[in-house]
């Protein structure tokens, strides 16, 4: 009997990289991004860091993952009252979070122009927080959940694109009070520098205890180093996501005039890092084979 290619050897995952899957890529790079912003601007209390990051979420996010679907127009179909899936999806959950992100945001952003520091400025703030932490955290745990690509089926998954997105977020803000928003720049250089050191290191963590995820995870892995993925995990997500920054954050830490070019070239770097950290891992995102004790 000849068997599938699937039954033993292993399978990448395509739905979510490849094709229309680009779609996928994109839109979850955009929620690390605006998820990221605007939780770094509501401890900064930056109202165009806000108003930013809630753009992000609804003007490139949305549209992405619709766009996605097919059937945009069909997408009432997974919230309730019209599905019970939310009790066991994370999808679902997931597009009820972004919703009520979206809700709350505007409403913060209205009471935040016309009543600032008012009761119900602060109250939208903290809901439309609560669910911005929400919307970065939950594509690491539908990841999390597809137990049958054991490079994603790990704990720390949801952890390493919480902390990222914070750190983006971080980023985009340098960014903002470097063309004129009022943001204190050198309080953010701590920050940021904090926050590399803190990525790097789970993300130096996850792929070394990938390892130990068995031989799927050692595969998924080991394509990291091959090209054409090689190439982007190495020079897009190492070097110029953490190396680059890192230098320039250390540099920026120790001078206090840093030339603002060298600072958005650091960020420039992070932002590169953002789009690689997203593909690899969707890229490199194979199935276990069915019959995993005769795979090669």
């Amino acid at each position: 009997m000849k068997l599938r290619a699937w039954t033993i050897g292993y399978w990448p995952q395509r739905e979510w990289i490849e094709r229309r899957g680009i779609l996928v890529w994109l839109a979850e790079v955009s929620t690390s991004l605006g998820a990221g912003l605007y939780l770094a601007s509501l401890y900064f209390d930056s109202l165009i860091g806000l108003l930013v990051g809630w753009l992000i979420i609804v003007v490139l996010k949305i549209p992405l993952h619709l766009a996605f679907f097919g059937k945009p127009l069909r997408f009432w179909r997974t919230v309730p009252p019209f599905t019970d899936r939310w009790k066991t999806s994370w999808f679902t959950r997931g597009i009820i979070f972004t919703m009520l992100f979206s809700g709350f945001g505007l409403l913060q952003l209205i009471f935040s122009f016309l009543l600032p520091g008012s009761v119900l400025d602060i109250s939208f703030k903290v809901l439309a927080g609560i669910f911005a932490f929400l919307v970065g955290i939950y594509s690491g745990l539908i990841m999390n959940r597809v137990k049958a690509i054991p490079f994603w089926n790990s704990a720390l998954l949801p952890v390493l694109l919480i902390t990222s997105a914070v750190l983006y977020g971080f980023a985009l803000l340098l960014i903002l009070g470097l063309i004129g928003a009022d943001i204190n720049i050198q309080a953010l250089k701590p920050i940021i520098l904090t926050l590399l050191v803190i990525n790097a290191f789970f993300l130096a963590i996850y792929v070394l205890g990938a390892t130990y995820m068995g031989p799927a995870g050692q595969e998924a892995v080991n394509r990291l180093n091959h090209f054409p993925t090689a190439a982007i995990f190495w020079v897009g997500l190492v070097t110029l996501g953490i190396i680059l920054p890192f230098a320039v954050s250390v540099a920026g830490y120790l001078v206090e005039n840093i030339s603002p070019a060298l600072l958005i070239l650091g960020v420039a770097g992070r932002m590169v890092g953002a789009f690689s950290l997203m593909y690899c891992w969707l890229k490199v995102g194979i199935y276990r084979p069915l019959l995993e004790s005769v795979a090669p």
